[in-house]
């Protein structure tokens, strides 16, 4: 009986050796973090870009994001020059096409705070002597203009048809909000063509040229130095010489090289980089070319005559989202080049875009006010002001 006892102590102590080994030899769990690792956001901010700019066809793009008044990213994406494989920094030149607007509206304000330009003087009253030319045609004076503006509206169509200076009053501000078309003031139309009138306005007002006055009030004050019109010769032979070239999809597909021309006026035809624009925008932030007073002119929706509210102020489209004010301005030379400028004043952030291609407006139609129709605004939005929007 004993030794039938001791046999089963012998065989439960080996049992409790052997678990004692398996426990002993089995590797220990992994050890879970209590917090996953995230990418830096700015990281997440220049990985989205560069697969946009991929996704939108863009060879080469350059971006700027200023912060309270400083820049807090800046980079170029893609190339410059595909052939040359040259590749888009922050400091690239391009042509920035309807961003040179804002620019147009501020030398206007700066007459106005000078008291040689008033906003309600009637474009017939100043460009009365001023001779017009386009293409073939030509008109001397504003009244001579008017007379031929219908058969001119045949050749250029939408951009002058319903243009009735021969029957109406239209002032300088119409032009300078797009409300010169039809009934003056009535509704608003997006037109680049009719914009170009306010550099005449502007010359005859101060005697000076459009450029001179850019230089003067503008790019020579901020040291814009890769920007043209240029504070000297040696400056602006550098920076067309390294301004990115610009392309459109070919017949077959891939880029091939675009041709825009276009003549620098209110409307269009300066070159600039992100960094330089960065400072046109402290400037207008710290009221260092025209007055407070002026900026939250510009800034301000334009009211109908009837009362409603239209998208775009003085030179500036003017929008809300979720009760924020949005200042911006986008650029779009077709099959050529392309451009944004977004700033949210209350939150003192603002991105600035510039690509040589098409593709940062094509089919968005931002010209009907509504920025959110830009993937690249809802990204800086959604990035940085922390609003989600509908574009992801």
């Amino acid at each position: 009986m004993v030794n039938k006892l001791f046999s089963h102590w012998i065989l439960h102590v080996r049992f409790f050796i052997i678990i004692c080994l398996l426990v002993a030899c089995t590797p220990p769990k992994a050890t879970v973090p209590t917090q996953i690792e995230t990418l830096d956001p700015m990281q997440v901010f220049e990985q989205k870009l560069e697969s946009m700019r991929k996704a939108y066809n863009i060879p080469g793009m350059s971006v700027a994001v200023l912060k309270e008044q400083q820049i807090v990213f800046n980079k170029g994406f893609g190339y410059t020059d595909i052939e040359n494989q040259i590749p888009a920094t922050e400091n690239t030149p391009y042509n920035i096409a309807s961003l040179t607007k804002p620019f147009g509206a501020t030398i206007l304000m700066s007459l106005v705070e000078e008291g040689q330009l008033n906003l309600d003087d009637a474009m017939a009253d100043i460009l009365k002597e001023t001779y017009f030319q386009y293409g073939d045609h030509n008109a001397h004076g504003y009244a001579d203009l008017c007379k031929k503006v219908r058969k001119l509206a045949w050749l250029y169509g939408s951009l002058l048809w319903d243009y009735r200076c021969h029957t109406e009053k239209i002032l300088v501000r119409h032009h300078l909000t797009h409300t010169s078309q039809g009934m003056p003031g009535e509704s608003y139309k997006y037109n680049g063509f009719l914009f170009t009138f306010l550099s005449k306005v502007a010359e005859k007002s101060s005697g000076k040229a459009f450029d001179e006055l850019l230089v003067e009030k503008i790019i020579a004050p901020l040291e814009m130095t890769r920007t043209v019109p240029s504070i000297n010769e040696e400056l602006r032979n550098q920076t067309l010489t390294q301004r990115a070239k610009y392309y459109r999809i070919g017949t077959f597909g891939g880029f091939v090289q675009s041709k825009y021309p276009v003549r620098l006026s209110t409307s269009a035809g300066m070159v600039s980089t992100v960094i330089d624009l960065a400072k046109f925008d402290v400037a207008m932030d710290r009221d260092m070319i025209i007055s407070k007073e002026s900026k939250e002119t510009m800034y301000t929706p334009t009211i109908s005559t009837s009362g409603k509210i239209l998208p775009y102020g003085l030179g500036w489209f003017v929008q809300e989202y979720k009760g924020i004010k949005m200042v911006w301005h986008y650029g779009h030379a077709p099959k050529a080049y392309s451009s944004l400028i977004l700033k949210i004043p209350e939150k003192e952030l603002t991105m600035i875009l510039l690509a040589n291609s098409d593709g940062a407006s094509r089919g968005f139609n931002l010209g009907k006010g509504n920025v959110l129709n830009s993937p690249f605004a809802s990204l800086f939005i959604n990035q940085f002001n922390g609003m989600k929007t509908t574009q992801q």
